[in-house]
């Protein structure tokens, strides 16, 4: 379960709730964590013997802007070594937005910033996983389809760059089951959510099975093609408001458990 799904919860009661639904693990949010503290976050954590699926996200690059992207890889750092610290497997990375560049001067910005992190990453523990957007963000990354991610980490080749599975934008996508099975290797995290068709706005995502998303399918074909990382919650949007994080915690959780039965 991602603290995203809380953003208005603090920290502690978000360890507290997820804790007490079952929840596995924990997806950890860098703006509550900034906030908490590293240090007095990891020793929360240990108590409630929860894992750390992730953090997320770190970014975005600030693409073109030679300043702006150097603060960003430090950023970067920074936040490598909190994920270190808290013994999370990924860190979520925006890639940044392409802004008035091309896609492909985009990608010839980014793929050398990735490349300057990925000795820190494997100091670390900790792999980067590349998240794309909705087209609607195009602030934060110029990357908007898993397919399109795998390609672009593809021409890196680094066992420590993989790419988010983020559901409520990838499961409309052509090749979505092709790319499950043949590149299973290069998923770091599967990001899950649902989607009821006729939303007509980004970031408007519903418990699970309360929308259209064939989610058993999905998550069938990832068992089969051996994905075998974690499964990570986050819900946002007016529905999840509305309903209160009290009732959508455990029953995202609860949902989650009977799409395996």
């Amino acid at each position: 379960m991602s603290q995203i799904t809380t953003l208005g919860w603090p920290f502690e009661r978000d360890v507290e709730a997820f804790a007490s639904a079952g929840a596995p693990a924990i997806g950890i949010a860098i703006r509550k964590l900034e906030e908490y503290g590293v240090t007095r976050a990891a020793r929360r954590l240990r108590a409630a013997g929860l894992p750390v699926s992730c953090l997320t996200s770190s970014g975005p690059f600030p693409l073109g802007d030679e300043q702006g992207e150097r603060d960003a890889l430090a950023r970067t750092r920074r936040h490598l070594d909190a994920a270190a610290e808290l013994g999370a497997e990924c860190l979520m990375v925006l890639a940044g937005g392409a802004g008035r560049l091309s896609w492909e001067e985009a990608a010839e910005r980014c793929r050398p910033l990735l490349e300057t992190l990925l000795p820190a990453a494997e100091r670390a523990g900790v792999r980067l996983a590349l998240e794309p957007t909705s087209q609607l963000r195009m602030d934060l990354a110029f990357l908007h389809s898993f397919d399109e991610a795998l390609d672009f980490v593809d021409q890196i080749r680094s066992p420590w760059l993989g790419v988010v599975l983020e559901l409520n934008n990838a499961w409309i996508e052509r090749r979505l089951y092709a790319n499950i099975r043949a590149r299973t290797d290069r998923i770091a995290l599967v990001q899950v959510s649902d989607f009821k068709v006729g939303t007509m706005s980004a970031s408007t995502r519903v418990v699970p099975g309360d929308g259209d998303i064939p989610l058993r399918r999905i998550l069938g074909a990832l068992g089969t093609a051996g994905y075998d990382r974690w499964y990570d919650i986050e819900l946002i949007g007016p529905a999840i408001e509305a309903e209160g994080y009290e009732s959508v915690v455990p029953r995202a959780i609860a949902r989650f458990r009977e799409l395996w039965t």
